[in-house]
């Protein structure tokens, strides 16, 4: 996507989220540096001035460029959303439906729900089909503010399927003006087709070995994943078999993110900290002595609330102790299979009451620490001169409305790359 120059002018409220260097974590967490009267001119796809509309105009009011009024309106940082599973086949919406009426997880599992159900659906489908739905997909999330997108394998758990999801998820970047982060998640779940199929710890190990022996190397020398996710979930992998993997991926170029304690205490979080992983994501089951025993970490908590909503969990990611005890909170909609939230918008509007994080706080977490998550903090997260002219108009005079209005229809315009993108 070429670049563009725009002139964003007259914003009631400019949220900069300034980047001083680091993912925010404590008191910085809450502050989302805000200007009146602000305004962000943008060259050839790069912010080259954020500030009081006077003086930026003042530098770069060339008349012949493109101009966006923003008058009475919000401006924010493109989002970035750090944890997505876009690449699928199937439908699981009646497994919801019966875990409303009553059914336990074990209940749809054993009727044939679950991860695997995808597994098995993505499996069949055809690349056609696959692309399309990353298509839709796409236009939604673009549609829920999101400028940088991470997206997930993870629903293959073969050499060959993962290998073509991952193809086909580097192929989608023609489908999008999103920047796609791709992640390699052979380690989601144990298959059922591997070893007796029982799901049971020989299973696990040696699922663990085809990861270790064939698909990592595999995954590296197709050379598109940028980062490799491993779970860390009792019944599925353990905090051992996790710390193999990470360290051989790590070794394979393939910085490790981690899901962790999304369904019980697993020794997640403290796994993913010790391992200096990028991030842990999920953190719902993590126990409050485990994150105080871990302390500050530059391993970024990525929290999903509407993941526990729909999961119907009976406790929720202790974000205000991340944040108090120094880990850099990131929030994101989980957006897969079984959860088709694509709107990162609402999904802040249901984050700040759910965790009881303050507006800033989700602000922060779904901008500059979401993208220090990807690695991508040069890139985007904030409004700061040199990065990408990534940002959003919601129609209120400050940040802390959209809070107050959720599911409303705020959003007036996304711009990636100083281009103003139709949605």
């Amino acid at each position: 996507m070429t670049g563009g120059d725009l002139n964003v002018v007259g914003a009631a409220a400019l949220a900069l989220v300034r980047d001083r260097g680091g993912p925010r974590t404590g008191a910085l967490q809450g502050e989302m540096d805000v200007i009146e009267g602000g305004a962000v001119a943008v060259r050839d796809g790069l912010i080259v001035a954020a500030g009081p509309t006077g003086e930026v105009m003042a530098d770069w009011g060339d008349p012949a460029v493109a101009r966006l009024d923003a008058t009475g309106r919000t401006v924010l940082p493109g989002l970035v959303e750090c944890h997505s599973h876009p690449i699928f086949g199937g439908e699981r919406h009646f497994e919801y439906a019966e875990r409303l009426g009553g059914a336990s997880l074990a209940e749809v599992a054993a009727r044939g729900g679950g991860i695997w159900s995808s597994v098995v659906a993505s499996r069949a489908a055809s690349d056609g089909e696959l692309s399309a739905r990353l298509d839709a997909a796409y236009r939604r999330i673009t549609a829920g503010g999101v400028t940088t997108l991470e997206v997930k394998s993870g629903y293959g758990l073969t050499v060959d399927e993962e290998l073509r999801e991952l193809r086909l998820l580097e192929d989608s970047r023609r489908l999008t003006p999103l920047e796609l982060v791709v992640t390699f998640l052979g380690a989601h779940v144990v298959p059922r087709d591997v070893g007796a199929g029982d799901g049971g710890a020989a299973a696990g190990e040696a699922y663990t070995d085809l990861i270790a022996g064939e698909m990592l190397p595999a995954v590296a020398e197709q050379g598109i994943a940028q980062f490799h996710d491993v779970t860390v979930e009792d019944g599925l992998f353990t905090p051992a078999q996790a710390r193999r993997l990470i360290r051989l991926g790590r070794q394979a170029g393939l910085p490790p993110r981690v899901h962790a304690d999304a369904w019980r205490p697993s020794q997640g979080w403290a796994t993913a900290a010790g391992e200096r992983a990028v991030s842990a994501e999920h953190l719902t089951y993590t126990p409050d002595d485990e994150i105080r025993d871990v302390g500050s970490s530059e391993t970024v908590a990525v929290l999903l609330p509407v993941a526990e909503l729909i999961y119907m969990t009976d406790r929720r990611a202790n974000a205000r102790l991340f944040v108090d005890n120094g880990v850099p909170v990131a929030v994101a909609t989980d957006y897969c299979s079984s959860i088709h939230a694509t709107s990162l918008l609402l999904t802040m509007g249901l984050a700040a009451p759910w965790f009881r994080l303050a507006p800033a706080e989700v602000i922060v977490g779904a901008t500059l620490n979401a993208a220090y998550s990807l690695g991508l903090q040069d890139r985007c997260g904030s409004l700061d001169a040199g990065k990408r002219g990534d940002l959003i108009v919601l129609d209120c005079p400050h940040p802390n409305e959209m809070f107050l209005a959720p599911g409303a229809p705020l959003l007036t315009d996304v711009v990636i790359g100083g281009s103003r993108i139709r949605v």
